[in-house]
C-alpha cells in the first residue's frame, strides 16, 4: 500500500472505532443504574465487611446525574476496546504480507482476552483488596483524648463537663432479627442484625437509624464521595485493561524484528523501572494499586518474552 492509501485506511479504522465507542455509550447510558450499582458494589461490600453502614455520599444537587453520565462515556469506552483494538490490528494487517497476517489473526482475539482479563482482575481482585486496607487504615483512628491541656484551659477556661450516666433500661428489650418483619405494628422496634440497623414502625412510615460497633465510632469515617469514587474505579479498569496488553506488544516487537528478544531480556531492569512509573501515572496516587498493576505489568512482560522465544523463534521479520 502506498503512504497515502495507509492514511485512508487510518482514517476509516478511527472512524469505524469512534462509531463503536458512541454505540457502547449509549448502550451503556441505557444501563446505566445497573453498571452504577455494579461499580459501587465491591465498596459496598467492603463497608459492609468492616462493620460500616454501606453508603456513598453525594455532595451536590448534580453529582448523581453526572456520574450517572460519567459511568455512561467512560463504561462505554471500555466496552468498546475490543472492537477498538480489533481496528487497530486491522490497520496493522494491513501493512503486512499475506504470510504475515497468520499473527495478526491469533494476536487479535488475545488483545480482547487480556484486556477482560485486566478488567476482571482489578473488579475482583485488586478493588477489594485496595478497598479493605483503606477503610481497615480510616478506622485505626480514634477518637483523640478530649481532656483540656493547660493551654486549652487558659483559653476556654470553662470545664469540659461530662454528661450525666444514662439510666438503665430495664424493661426495654428489643428484637434481634435477620429480616425485617412483614406486617409489623405501630410502635414496634427492633434490630436488624443483617443490614446493622434501628428501625421503628410508626403511624406514619418506618424510622431507621445506622448502628455501628463499638463503644465509639472511629475519627475518619470511610464513606466516600461518589463521583471520586466512580472515577477511580473507572479509570483504573481501563488502565489494568490496557496494562494486560504486555505480552503482545512484547511478541509483536520481537516477530516484527522491531526489537529483539535479547535486548528486551538485557534491559529488564528498564521495563521494570518502566512497569513502575507507568503504574503511577495509570493508578491513582497510593502504593497499594501501584504495586498491583505494576507487579503483573512485568509478570506479563517475562510472558510476552516466553511466548516470543517459543511461538516464532526463527520468524522475526521487520513489518513492511
Amino acid at each position: 500500500m502506498s503512504f497515502g492509501d495507509h492514511l485512508e485506511e487510518l482514517r476509516s479504522r478511527l472512524i469505524l472505532a469512534l462509531v463503536g465507542v458512541v454505540l457502547a455509550a449509549g448502550v451503556c447510558l441505557a444501563f446505566g443504574r445497573q453498571i452504577l450499582e455494579l461499580v459501587c458494589q465491591p465498596l459496598l461490600f467492603v463497608q459492609a465487611a468492616n462493620d460500616l453502614r454501606p453508603s456513598l455520599q453525594v455532595l451536590s444537587p448534580t453529582t448523581a446525574f453526572l456520574t450517572y453520565l460519567k459511568v455512561g462515556v467512560l463504561a462505554g469506552v471500555i466496552l468498546a476496546m475490543p472492537w477498538v483494538l480489533y481496528q487497530i490490528w486491522r490497520f496493522v494487517e494491513s501493512g503486512l504480507y499475506r504470510h504475515e497476517r497468520r499473527f495478526v489473526v491469533a494476536l487479535a482475539p488475545a488483545s480482547v482476552a487480556l484486556f477482560v482479563l485486566g478488567v476482571l482482575f482489578l473488579y475482583f481482585l485488586v478493588l477489594p483488596t485496595v478497598l479493605h486496607f483503606f477503610v481497615n487504615f480510616n478506622k485505626s483512628f480514634g477518637p483523640p483524648d478530649l481532656a483540656p491541656t493547660l493551654f486549652q484551659r487558659l483559653i476556654v477556661p470553662a470545664e469540659i463537663e461530662s454528661p450525666p450516666p444514662p439510666a438503665p433500661f430495664d424493661t426495654l428489650k428489643l428484637s434481634l432479627l435477620q429480616e425485617d418483619p412483614e406486617s409489623p405494628a405501630d410502635g414496634d422496634a427492633w434490630v436488624n442484625t443483617t443490614t446493622r440497623r434501628l428501625i421503628i414502625k410508626t403511624a406514619t412510615g418506618i424510622w431507621s437509624a445506622a448502628l455501628e460497633p463499638g463503644g465509639a465510632s472511629p475519627t475518619m469515617q470511610s464513606q466516600f464521595a461518589l463521583d471520586f469514587y466512580v472515577s477511580f474505579v473507572l479509570i483504573l479498569a481501563l488502565a489494568f485493561g490496557i496494562a494486560f496488553e504486555t505480552p503482545v506488544v512484547v511478541f509483536f516487537l520481537a516477530w516484527s524484528g522491531i526489537v529483539s528478544v535479547a535486548n528486551m531480556a538485557q534491559g529488564r531492569r528498564y521495563v521494570l523501572l518502566g512497569s513502575v512509573v507507568l503504574a503511577a501515572v495509570l493508578t491513582p496516587p497510593d502504593v497499594i494499586s501501584q504495586v498491583l498493576l505494576a507487579g503483573p505489568m512485568y509478570l506479563l512482560f517475562e510472558l510476552g518474552l516466553w511466548v516470543a522465544r517459543t511461538v516464532a523463534p526463527g520468524e522475526h521479520r521487520p513489518v513492511t
